[in-house]
């Protein structure tokens, strides 16, 4: 793992940091246009079936998996708040939902992805707020700091290909 995991005994959050040799306005097109991210969230040999993002406080990100055996998995999130270029705050939302802030469910998982211009780069951080520690360290056992590194892994790959002033 390339990336940087913080999971602070006794709390309930856990953060993933990473640095990329890439302006934090490319980094920002990267987690907001579906165009891009197509090509580094998620898993290694998947295929991001569905990627729709409204990028709006109440807009629903929603995304579907293919793994190569068939199966398929996915999420939604609703965004709470965006700072373009720096910041983009969400939460977990049923997988059917329309969008808006009010009659959500209580919330599991509790995101936000800080951009921070870093000696030429952008350093990433993505801190999960969950709700209890025991909730953190099974998000944290079941791999989800490790599907961010990879993503962070292909999102480094993926870099490569685009015009780093785009």
């Amino acid at each position: 793992m390339n990336s940087i995991v913080s999971a602070p005994a006794g709390e309930s959050w856990f953060s993933i940091t990473r640095r990329f040799e890439a302006p934090r306005r490319l980094i920002y097109k990267c987690y907001t246009e579906p165009q891009h991210m197509v090509h580094f969230w998620g898993p290694r040999n998947t295929t991001l079936e569905v990627c729709e993002i409204d990028l709006r406080v109440g807009g629903v990100w929603r995304v579907r998996w293919r793994f190569p055996n068939g199966d398929g998995w996915g999420y939604s999130s609703v965004y709470l708040e965006i700072e373009p270029d720096a910041r983009i705050h969400y939460r977990d939302a049923p997988n059917d939902w329309a969008g808006g802030l009010d009659g959500l469910p209580a919330v599991d998982l509790l995101s936000t992805i800080s951009l921070r211009d870093a000696g030429g780069g952008t350093e990433v951080v993505v801190l999960v707020q969950c709700t209890s520690v025991a909730a953190r360290d099974e998000n944290v056992k079941r791999g989800f700091a490790n599907m961010v590194d990879t993503g962070h892994e292909r999102l480094i790959e993926y870099l490569t290909t685009l015009d780093r002033e785009a």
